[in-house]
């Protein structure tokens, strides 16, 4: 805030492009999507692509999902009712997650971007309640004034960028070709955005998975030498 007490008056359409910036301090520079265990895994750099793919129509359509109901039902219940409704929403993604290596780094997000939105603006997450990220960002999007369609975009592009970040940092290679897969991925971002955003309930939210990803996070979590934690 700039006077330490004012909150920053941001457009909703700004704040897209915001929160869609893989430099911010959220904490997601810490994390590569699954790409690094992937890598040590033998996926080959030219597959990113199809890695991407797989992400948007599993792991992250779940997530792009849960934020969509958190938002829905942030914004159509009364105050009193928003812990309740983070803690059935969270429990809920982390009945669709089984690896408890990617439900501590998705805890992890979450509160780095807590953290973030509580440095913007004055947002009242509840105290006390554990929160994945996808929950975070659905109560962000809806107290930040996000369409439906706007908060699973953001969960799509947060993750293509992500990837592709992560990719180039571990395996470098012509940045260009990177922004071309980036660009590749956005019918399949689209396609995950008309997919979830008329979602409103809990049982609503698909249950897709993706087990060699989680797999590879959870072995991922005892490597000794790792750039990333997931």
């Amino acid at each position: 805030m700039p006077d330490g007490d004012s909150p920053v008056r941001v457009s909703p359409d700004f704040l897209l492009l915001l929160l869609a910036d893989g430099r911010l301090p959220t904490g997601a520079h810490t994390q590569s999507a699954g790409v690094e265990p992937a890598f040590r895994a033998g996926m080959a750099l030219e597959q990113v692509p199809d890695y991407l793919t797989v992400r948007l129509r599993t792991v992250t359509e779940v997530e792009a999902a849960t934020a969509v109901v958190v938002r829905h039902r942030w914004l159509a219940g009364p105050p009193a009712g928003r812990p309740a409704v983070c803690a059935e929403v969270d429990t809920a993604w982390r009945a669709r997650t089984l690896s408890d290596a990617l439900r501590e780094a998705s805890d992890l997000l979450g509160r780095s971007y807590a953290r973030l939105t509580g440095s913007l603006w004055d947002l009242q997450l509840p105290p006390g309640v554990q929160m994945c990220r996808a929950v975070v960002l659905g109560a962000t999007a809806a107290a930040a004034g996000l369409s439906a369609a706007d908060t699973a975009r953001l969960v799509g592009f947060d993750d293509v960028q992500t990837v592709v970040a992560a990719a180039l940092k571990i395996r470098p290679f012509d940045p260009s070709l990177g922004v071309r897969w980036a660009a590749s991925a956005g019918a399949e971002v689209d396609e995950l955005v008309a997919r979830v955003h008329h979602l409103r309930e809990v049982d609503d939210i698909p249950a897709r998975s993706a087990p060699l990803i989680e797999h590879w996070g959870q072995a991922h979590r005892s490597t000794e030498r790792r750039l990333y934690r997931a």
